[in-house]
């Protein structure tokens, strides 16, 4: 049966006030208008809704057990209606982030307890990897927006700066400058680094290759191999440093202290990636993870170490 919801929403208002004038003043229409509709409605239906005489309006048995579905059905209706813009618009639905190990320290956990507050009705799937990984599943649509240290400048990718984030050097805790409370980086020439595989993250040892340069010295190397944290195992088993984002230090391995970096271009970025024809719902969520990055304070100059 085809019933305009027009109808429909002019009846529940009339079933309300049961007074044509006011549910006319209500619906903002005429007052025959409405009574048209709920003739309409009888005629359609082949039921008589309401009892009038010339004094009152009151609901037939069949026009109050209408009246009671009809007031659920419509507010089915409009949820689905709401559902389904949040949903257009990103606001419901299940998105995928990747990201490397170093931003998952803390700026991820960060991000996600704010969206979790900001879009409620939105579901993340987090998934880590090596930074190659993570712009890849970006640009081949299998991940909404990734997490990086780098500047991918990629003309298929929108790269958003999310943080600016100091150096600590990670040494064992046996070491002569893990009581220290900031070293330059010239303090450590003489020390092995473990380094990220660049086949695996190009962008962030070109990164951590830049500070170094800037310090004014090429360190000696030692190849990390293994995924993750575990770097810092390698660490143990070398007798070698590491440089390391700030953040690092909530991963809280044992063995292993970290002392501030106090040169102030040693600084790692933090960047959110998504690609340049990603959905609305998606710069939606581009948009509040930059808004909550601003709010936090990540974009302004780093605290100086020490």
């Amino acid at each position: 049966m085809d019933i305009d919801l027009a109808v429909l929403r002019s009846f529940v208002v009339l079933a309300e006030e049961l007074h044509f004038a006011r549910a006319a003043e209500r619906l903002h229409i005429e007052q025959p208008t409405l009574s048209q509709r709920v003739k309409r409605l009888e005629r359609r239906m082949g039921v008589q809704l309401l009892v009038r005489d010339t004094r009152n309006v009151r609901l037939s048995p069949a026009g109050g057990d209408f009246a009671a579905h009809t007031v659920r059905m419509l507010q089915l209706f409009d949820e689905a209606v709401e559902q389904a813009r949040e949903t257009a618009s990103g606001e419901r639905g299940t998105a995928q982030i990747s990201y490397t190990l170093s931003t998952g320290y803390e700026s991820l956990p960060v991000l996600l307890e704010h969206i979790d507050q900001a879009l409620p009705h939105l579901t993340f799937q987090a998934v880590e990897a090596w930074e190659t990984d993570v712009l890849d599943a970006v640009r081949q649509r299998h991940s909404d927006v990734g997490l990086v240290r780098c500047d991918p400048a990629d003309e298929d990718l929108v790269s958003l700066l999310l943080r600016r984030e100091r150096c600590v050097i990670a040494v064992r805790e046996d070491h002569e400058l893990a009581q220290r409370d900031a070293v330059h980086l010239t303090e450590v020439r003489g020390e092995r680094f473990v380094t990220t595989p660049p086949a695996l993250a190009p962008g962030y040892q070109a990164m951590v290759d830049g500070i170094f340069a800037q310090a004014g010295f090429r360190p000696e190397t030692v190849r990390n191999t293994v995924p993750g944290s575990r770097l810092m195992a390698v660490q143990r088993q070398t007798n070698s440093v590491a440089l390391l984002a700030q953040s690092a230090r909530l991963s809280r391995p044992p063995g292993i202290a970290f002392v501030p970096v106090a040169d102030g271009f040693a600084v790692f970025e933090v960047r959110l990636v998504h690609r340049a024809d990603a959905p609305a719902g998606i710069c939606l969520l581009a948009d509040v993870i930059q808004r909550e990055a601003h709010r936090q304070g990540w974009l302004g100059p780093p605290a100086a170490a020490g």
